[in-house]
């Protein structure tokens, strides 16, 4: 299914520590013959700099790079939340300085968590839930989050969208829902979910 999405067009690969899936990625990058063209992003639910560093050597030889594009911190809620997790950020910043990492982010379902990342000088990327029925946002509404996205984009934050379909619930408006999205200035990327060839060729 990645490779198919790969030769498909897709460039970039939202994963996860916890979803335990580097070893296909890297399979699929590996038959993949313009793979250093794909942006991986990847997230840690680490807090200390001891568990982000265990985290960034896992990532970084399963998925067998050289770097990580993008690192996050995975689903912040509040300031509160990033502060706690403070320890990890700070040896995300340092494996930045070695070239380990590219940049460095949080992911959130939370306009809070979009809106406090915004104003961390240190973070350069945001992965907010956003779709067009505002499906699985924790703290507000659609347009809350639409106006906390472009708000950490005008604070010059990378940004790239996640449920796009609401978890699957805008499967019937798919057009309208990804429409949505792209309309959106301030949006970078999309990560879609996808489980199977047809879902890649749709």
């Amino acid at each position: 299914v990645i490779r198919r999405a790969l030769e498909r067009g897709v460039n970039f690969i939202d994963t996860s520590q916890f979803y335990r899936v580097y070893p296909p990625i890297a399979r699929a990058l590996k038959q993949y013959s313009a793979s250093d063209d794909v942006v991986i992003a990847t997230k840690s639910y680490a807090y200390d700099a001891i568990g982000m560093q265990a985290a960034l050597e896992e990532a970084l030889r399963e998925l067998h790079r050289d770097y990580i594009d993008i690192f996050m911190l995975h689903e912040q809620e509040s300031m509160l939340t990033i502060k706690g997790h403070w320890g990890a950020v700070e040896h995300l910043l340092t494996a930045k300085e070695r070239g380990l990492v590219r940049a460095v982010g949080i992911s959130t379902h939370t306009v809070r968590g979009v809106r406090a990342a915004a104003l961390v000088p240190e973070l350069d990327v945001i992965s907010p839930l956003i779709n067009s029925a505002g499906i699985g946002i924790v703290d507000g509404n659609r347009d809350d989050m639409v106006n906390a996205i472009e708000f950490a984009a005008a604070c010059g934050k990378g940004i790239y969208a996640m449920k796009p379909l609401g978890g699957g619930h805008l499967m019937d408006r798919v057009d309208d829902a990804l429409a949505f999205l792209l309309g959106m200035g301030s949006v970078a990327s999309i990560a879609v979910g996808m489980k199977s060839s047809s879902e890649v060729e749709m």
